[in-house]
């Protein structure tokens, strides 16, 4: 499900095979999260590029993960959001929650 690549000490996060964020498969995404958040210090970023749907346990799943990153001194980014998903996420003020970029170069 959670497709992840280092690049220079960061590690970039993709969500495989969906355009959904939501109740079926947030649990999983949660736990590869959570797993890979639970190390000290480590920085990731969730390229959202192809998601085009997230429901309240698709948000949830993305707090959770920030917390987590947050409780081990680590980061928890997101980049690439289409439109619809920018919108929600803005809607609900998680813009001034999370780190959010337009592309996953424009983070150093």
């Amino acid at each position: 499900m959670l497709q992840v690549k280092e690049h220079k000490g960061v590690m970039f996060g993709l969500l495989a095979d969906t355009d959904r964020l939501n109740a079926t498969i947030a649990p999983d995404v949660k736990a590869d999260l959570t797993s890979a958040l639970s190390n000290k210090g480590v920085r990731m970023v969730l390229n959202l590029s192809n998601i085009s749907f997230i429901d309240s346990t698709g948000i949830g799943t993305l707090i959770s993960a920030l917390k987590t990153a947050r409780q081990n001194g680590g980061s928890f980014q997101l980049c690439c959001p289409k439109a619809e998903v920018l919108s929600l996420l803005k809607l609900m003020k998680l813009d001034m929650v999370f780190d959010i970029f337009d592309s996953e170069e424009q983070i150093a």
